[in-house]
């Protein structure tokens, strides 16, 4: 079946994306006045640690949406490298059953296995960088919850990705705004009742539990799905397993991505605590939560293309994969500085809040950098991931090896601080990965910048007259 991302699903995306982080935002100024600096500094490391949760994932969530898609989009078989192209425009139910079937199995164990390692490991490395903390038990109590909110979001996280894979990115996105507003009311209620850090983890909870189920029933009630899928009948263990072994041809690589991207984004901040402390930690993961969430609504367009662009390759509509990428890569170069410079504003205003220097314009600025090439590498490796050729996965591993040794060395040893984690994630991108791939690509759909300028005005124009 053909997905069409219509302009109704890019504004309630936008929409979805910006209460998210603005939701955020609007909890960092009672975060700061409720919570001393060194609490903030490890609201940030459950935070850094919570995104472990994108290690045990190990790529399977874009991966399933990506075979939803497929499957959406009438494929008569998955394959382990790339797209069978087909003419068939209906919808392939027993292979969606199958991916469906499968991907709850496989989310069942690795929310355990990630349960176990949180509650282990993660309760040691809590405990350590606390130590300033007279109040270990709220420290403890706060972390276990953080951590089964991690495990339930782990558990149930694949129906967004059912959602997004047959292109109900609408749905997906009013589900996440209903259930951030839950999170944001409760978070504030518990804070003005003194329950302090641990507000953070019991909203998180809320959060998950809203989120997946509301994204659960819009899944089972779109066109007659839950009737369609139980006609096909029960699907044998063998077909799960079969399934498996394809998907996990590129599932190990988008692991090894996932992981990529975890030492790249995450490790400098738990870096950061270990060799800086909380109140430095919180200096910079306030940094880091700017300027990723600039990054994540200048990427929106993009991403809310994803299961269009995977629809196109599997009918190989090389014209609509041209515009649609042109669209989302020259919007986020426009959107990017205009946010970095427009998020200068706040500055005072959070400073003021904290009443000391927490926030500065070079800090911002050297890690919103940063982010922008970290994302705009990613603009080109997620196109890469639509047409299931991850063959991206061996420089991001190599560069966050890089990364996180040139942290050690110019924090550990040559003490620059903050800074050194800065000088560590810019060069280790620059090396290799932010310049390739969008070549690559670039060379494979023949596409200059010129091309996508002309293709992201006709698709501006076009999207803007749509009827919502």
């Amino acid at each position: 079946m053909k997905i069409n991302i219509s302009k109704n699903d890019i504004i309630w995306n936008y929409i979805g994306i910006i209460v998210s982080l603005m939701g955020n935002f609007l909890l960092i100024p009672f975060l700061l006045k409720f919570l001393t600096t060194d609490y903030y500094g490890l609201w940030n490391v459950f935070i850094s640690l919570g995104a472990v949760s994108a290690l045990f994932d190990f790529g399977f969530n874009s991966l399933f949406a990506r075979n939803v898609a497929y499957s959406w989009s009438g494929v008569k078989n998955l394959s382990k490298e790339n797209v069978v192209a087909t003419d068939n425009n209906g919808v392939n139910y027993p292979l969606l059953k199958k991916v469906i079937k499968t991907c709850q199995l496989i989310y069942l164990i690795i929310s355990l296995a990630a349960l176990l390692v949180l509650v282990s490991i993660g309760t040691i490395y809590v405990s350590h960088v606390a130590k300033s903390i007279s109040n270990n038990l709220v420290v403890i109590i706060a972390w276990e919850l953080y951590a089964i909110g991690i495990f339930l979001d782990l558990l149930y996280g694949y129906y967004d990705a059912f959602l997004r894979g047959i292109g109900e990115i609408g749905a997906d996105n009013k589900a996440r705004v209903i259930a951030k507003l839950i999170q944001i009311v409760l978070t504030v209620v518990l804070l003005f009742l003194n329950f302090g850090i641990i507000s953070t983890s019991i909203a998180n909870i809320v959060y998950g539990l809203a989120f997946r189920e509301l994204c659960k029933k819009r899944f089972y009630s779109y066109k007659n799905m839950k009737t369609r899928l139980n006609e096909v009948g029960a699907v044998p263990i063998s077909d799960i397993f079969e399934t498996f072994k394809i998907v996990w041809h590129n599932a190990w690589r988008e692991g090894i991505v996932s992981i990529a991207n975890y030492i790249s984004n995450q490790v400098t901040t738990l870096l950061c605590s270990l060799y800086l402390g909380l109140a430095a930690t919180a200096k910079f993961g306030l940094a880091v939560q700017f300027t990723s969430a600039i990054a994540q609504i200048a990427t929106a367009l993009l991403i809310s293309y994803q299961p269009a662009l995977q629809e196109a390759y599997a009918h190989r509509n090389k014209e609509v994969i041209n515009a649609k990428l042109s669209m989302g890569v020259i919007s986020y170069v426009i959107l990017y500085p205009l946010g970095l410079i427009g998020l200068t504003l706040f500055i005072p205003v959070i400073n003021i809040i904290k009443g000391s220097a927490i926030l500065t314009i070079p800090l911002l600025f050297s890690v919103g950098f940063y982010q922008f090439i970290l994302k705009f590498r990613d603009c080109y490796a997620w196109y890469l991931g639509s047409t299931n050729r991850v063959i991206y996965y061996k420089s991001f591993i190599f560069s966050s090896i890089l990364c996180t040794t040139l942290s050690v060395l110019f924090v550990g040893y040559w003490h620059l601080n903050i800074t050194g984690f800065v000088y560590a994630q810019i060069i280790s991108q620059l090396v290799f990965n932010v310049w390739y791939w969008p070549l690559y690509v670039h060379k494979e759909l023949h596409l200059t910048l010129r091309n996508m300028i002309l293709r992201f005005r006709v698709q501006l124009m076009r999207t803007i007259k749509e009827e919502i």
